[in-house]
């Protein structure tokens, strides 16, 4: 139980340290920073948006992995408006950790005080 509940904790906190963040300059160069790693959101001219994974610019496109299986899908640079990047956000990240040992702590302090309780009856 005890591993269960560290890891649904565990869990929680990677899932609060990431945030979308804009990318500065032209397509191209946006996708190079990243050298072929992470996770970019492409919103094209036509409002619509395509997250690709391990991205790269391949001529006049960007090339990476979209969809669960994982399927090869290109963007033409042209049609790009602007390229979030997903980052780790570090004050979500630090503000989630302390927040799930506070919780922690108390939880652990309530129960020692319902053990001792009951030990005193």
């Amino acid at each position: 139980m005890r591993i269960r509940s560290l890891s649904v904790a565990l869990l929680l906190t990677a899932a609060g340290c990431h945030s979308w963040r804009t990318q500065p300059g032209p397509a191209p160069e946006a996708v190079a920073r990243l050298n072929g790693g992470g996770t970019i959101r492409v919103l094209r001219r036509d409002h619509s948006t395509v997250e690709l994974r391990n991205p790269q610019v391949v001529g006049d496109s960007i090339v990476g992995l979209f969809g669960d299986p994982p399927v090869r899908a290109t963007v033409a640079v042209a049609d790009v408006e602007r390229i979030d990047a997903r980052r780790v956000n570090a004050a979500k990240t630090g503000g989630l950790a302390v927040g799930t040992f506070v919780i922690g702590t108390i939880v652990a302090a309530a129960a020692l005080t319902v053990a001792l309780l009951a030990s005193w009856n």
